[in-house]
């Protein structure tokens, strides 16, 4: 069964130090910010790590799916990690609705199921009855399991009619005056809904007929045509984009949903970013610990190629002349970190940092290399924007953590 972190090498750990670049303090507030920053950075690069992972190891990319609200900041998950689809359901049902990787009739049932859901708790808060507890999500996801999303709708208002049914009986026991509420209420409200699923899978339709080619020049940034397509094509990857801490899942095998990059959202689990030290005497200093994606979120990729070109020219000869380029202390900074770009690399092989290359050409593959360029942009712009630079001889890593 796919397990995300069987592909991290959670064993690596990297440690690194911030140093304020202006001689100035730094409010509590400015602080947090940057740490809020950093986290959210490292934590989309673990779970784009992770959708890579599961593509590369089988599982399709219709059944990985986003949420379209962020998780909250200080609420405690002990339990995200592996789910049944029914209790994933009402877990998730209050973080908001389920948008797939690349358009899948399954998840937009599910979505609907939300919608239809939502809309019926809605109508029934209108009617002064109270309304349905998230364990009654799980019951009804089961009906839209095994019989269906018009099923699912049907069992949702009969219990909605049932629940107006018995307040009213309460009420008139107690002797309040409470009008007997209209059964068709219920059904009535949905109709603003079923038109929207309709236009939803009659543009799913159009989609599972299009071509990579022409799905390419739907998302195109230039392209002015087929809105709706547009949109649905690419959601996932503008909620990723815009969502602060976003909770992604994958289904598999029978009837569980693994949730992705679980260490930053799970606090049971001991594999996210770590704030190890932070002095504010001035200039500030930060270190930082976290695993491989920590090395991305400080934009190394790059750098690390740069430095691969470096140690080619650092041959006996032309020493002299790199030492008369790059001063003594500069020089240091680089050869420590070409050691560590080479310890990366003989790690390389037991993590998910390069899952994407093995993923054949698409357009859902050119949305992921476009979301970690976006991340790597965002990288750049934490450190700053809040005036901090790494302290480069402060990297170090950690294999037997």
């Amino acid at each position: 069964m796919f397990d995300d972190y069987d592909y991290k090498n959670t064993s690596t750990r990297i440690k690194l130090k911030f140093i304020q670049k202006r001689d100035e303090p730094m409010y509590p507030w400015e602080i947090a910010g940057f740490l809020n920053k950093l986290n959210t950075v490292y934590y989309k690069f673990e779970l784009l790590n992770s959708i890579c992972s599961a593509i590369e190891h089988g599982i399709p990319p219709e059944d990985i799916f986003i949420f379209d609200h962020s998780l909250p900041l200080y609420k405690r998950y002990s339990q995200m990690n592996l789910l049944s689809e029914p209790n994933a359901a009402k877990t998730f049902y209050p973080i908001g609705m389920p948008i797939p990787l690349i358009p899948s009739k399954y998840i937009y049932e599910f979505n609907c199921f939300y919608k239809a859901f939502h809309t019926i708790n809605s109508t029934l808060r209108k009617t002064h009855v109270q309304p349905f507890r998230t364990q009654t999500v799980a019951s009804a996801f089961e009906a839209l399991q095994t019989e269906g999303l018009t099923a699912a709708e049907d069992y949702i208002i009969n219990l909605a009619i049932a629940r107006a049914d018995k307040s009213y009986e309460n009420a008139v026991k107690r002797g309040e005056k409470k009008n007997k509420p209209d059964p068709g209420i219920f059904e009535k409200s949905l109709e603003k809904y079923r038109k929207n699923k309709e236009y939803i899978f009659s543009s799913l339709d159009i989609i599972l007929t299009l071509s990579d080619d022409q799905k390419s020049t739907i998302i195109s940034p230039t392209h002015k045509g087929d809105k709706r397509l547009k949109s649905m094509l690419s959601e996932f990857f503008t909620s990723f984009d815009t969502t602060t801490r976003p909770l992604v899942c994958a289904r598999i095998g029978n009837n569980n949903i693994r949730i992705l990059g679980r260490s930053l959202v799970n606090k049971e689990e001991q594999n996210g970013l770590e704030l190890k030290e932070i002095k504010r005497n001035s200039p500030l200093g930060a270190i930082i610990e976290g695993g491989a994606a920590l090395y991305q979120a400080i934009n190394q990729e790059k750098r690390a190629k740069e430095l691969h070109e470096l140690e080619k020219k650092k041959k006996e000869e032309e020493i002299k002349l790199i030492q008369t380029q790059i001063h003594g202390e500069e020089l240091k900074n680089f050869e420590t970190e070409i050691k560590i770009a080479q310890t990366l690399q003989t790690i390389e092989a037991t993590t998910d940092i390069n899952a994407i290359r093995k993923i054949p050409d698409s357009p859902m593959k050119r949305q992921i290399e476009k979301a970690y360029s976006t991340e790597y942009a965002h990288a750049g712009r934490v450190l700053t924007e809040q005036g901090l630079t790494l302290q480069r001889n402060s990297i170090s890593i950690n294999t037997n953590a």
